[in-house]
Formats: structure tokens, C-alpha cells, sequence
């Protein structure tokens, strides 16, 4: 998880640099906090790195305004007991290579960090979100892709495929040949919140709107409590 380095490109600043083999050309991303991320196939030099950053200063100012607009993030802090369902996270200034480092290992979601950086640190928050991320999505693939399983073996319902993703604004989706994509974040809700965006997504097998043949069917199997349900989970966000 860790950045191979770093750049520094007038205006947008430190642009962390991921070399990796399965990539075929240089892709961009902005992620939490503004973090601005490139990832190159390997020996790409970092002259057309900072070129390629350069010729996306537009597309960067665009997404940081956008994401500046949006709710704040959740700083987290070493003084807060974070833990999701089945990890808790440990922040540890202890790099020794002036670098970020996220594990993922049974019961606890590790960041590394170097000494003289502050927690509040952008780079470093959006670094903290994607190791949470990672987690989310490890414990999603444990108990989310059973879950909905289950749940359609009880209510009788199918669908062809089911995945999970890191999405910003929506719990589920479904689309009209049955594939089903739950967000990973479900994982922050009570386990009968869970169920309700599940059941959700699979009514949307049977009827591709929220007309009242789909409010009928959520509250059968809701038992009533659809509506009830659908209000709580307003409530919370698909972020920090």
C-alpha cells in the first residue's frame, strides 16, 4: 500500500507515485483530502510523470473543489478508538523509510507513518481511509456476499452476480440483468441495516423502480418495517 515515491508538482503539490506491473499507462485519482495519486507502469520516468500531472491540473482543481463541497471527512487520531465490526485501527509514527505502510491483519488495521508527520496530515488521512477501506471490504467479502446469499435462498429471490465496491453516494445498486453491487461501507451499519440494503437491492431484481409494487415487496419482507428502515438509514453516511 505504500506510495514507491513522491513528486512535487507546481501547483497541486505532492503527488504520490504507485509502480506497478499490472498497469499499462499512467491513471490518475484524487482521493480523500485532495491526495493526488498516479499510477505508472514500471520505469516510467519521472519527467513524463510530472508532465502527465501538469496536463491534469484542471481535472484535479475540478475534483478537490467538488470533494471540498461535500460533507467533511472524519479526521482520525490516535487519541479515538476507532474499530469497525472486526478491526481496530492502530496509527504508529514509526516508519524508518519516510513512507506510508497500511496492514491488514486479523483484528487490527496498522498505518505506519513517519515521526515528523501530523496526524491531521492530508496525505496521510487519505492514506488511513483507504486501509480502512481495505478492511471494510475484507470483512464485506466475509459476511455481506453470505449474507445476501441467504437472504435470497429465504425470500426467493435470484440474481446473477454480486460485487462490492468503495462507492461515495449510494449503499446498492442493481441493474436490469440481476447484478447486484453492495457498497462496502454497509459494513459501518447495524446488522439489520445491512439486511434492509440487501433486501433492497434484491427487490430491485423484481421491480426496477420504487414504484408501489417494490414498497409492497420491501414490506413483506421487512415485515412491515421497510419504510421505518429506509428513514434510519438516511440517516447515516456512505462516508466518514
Amino acid at each position: 500500500m505504500a506510495a514507491s515515491y513522491q513528486i512535487n508538482v507546481p501547483p497541486i503539490g505532492n503527488v504520490d507515485v504507485y509502480e506497478s506491473r499490472q498497469c499499462r499507462r499512467l491513471t490518475i485519482r484524487v482521493g480523500i483530502g485532495g491526495a493526488v495519486r498516479v499510477s505508472v507502469p514500471p520505469y516510467t520516468t519521472p519527467k513524463l510523470i510530472y508532465e502527465f500531472v501538469k496536463n491534469s491540473v484542471d481535472f484535479i482543481n475540478k475534483a478537490r473543489t467538488k470533494m471540498a463541497n461535500e460533507r467533511p471527512l472524519h479526521i482520525f487520531t490516535s487519541s479515538e478508538q476507532f474499530s469497525t465490526k472486526n478491526h481496530t485501527l492502530k496509527l504508529s509514527p514509526t516508519s524508518k523509510d519516510n513512507k506510508f505502510h497500511g496492514k491488514v491483519s486479523p483484528g487490527i488495521i496498522e498505518v505506519i507513518y513517519p515521526q515528523d508527520v501530523r496526524e491531521e496530515d492530508e496525505q496521510l488521512q487519505a492514506f488511513i481511509h483507504r486501509a480502512i477501506s481495505a478492511a471494510l471490504k475484507a470483512e464485506s467479502r466475509q459476511y455481506i456476499l453470505p449474507r445476501l446469499a441467504q437472504l435470497a435462498r429465504i425470500h426467493g429471490f435470484t440474481y446473477n452476480k454480486a460485487d462490492l465496491r468503495d462507492m461515495t453516494s449510494r449503499w446498492g445498486s442493481c441493474d436490469t440483468r440481476g447484478r447486484i453491487c453492495i457498497n462496502i461501507h454497509c459494513m459501518r451499519l447495524p446488522e439489520y441495516l445491512i439486511d434492509y440494503v440487501l433486501l433492497h437491492e434484491l427487490c430491485h431484481t423484481v421491480y426496477h423502480d420504487h414504484q408501489s409494487g417494490f414498497w409492497a415487496k420491501m414490506e413483506e419482507v421487512c415485515q412491515g418495517k421497510a419504510k421505518l428502515y429506509d428513514k434510519e438509514l438516511n440517516k447515516w453516511h456512505t462516508r466518514f
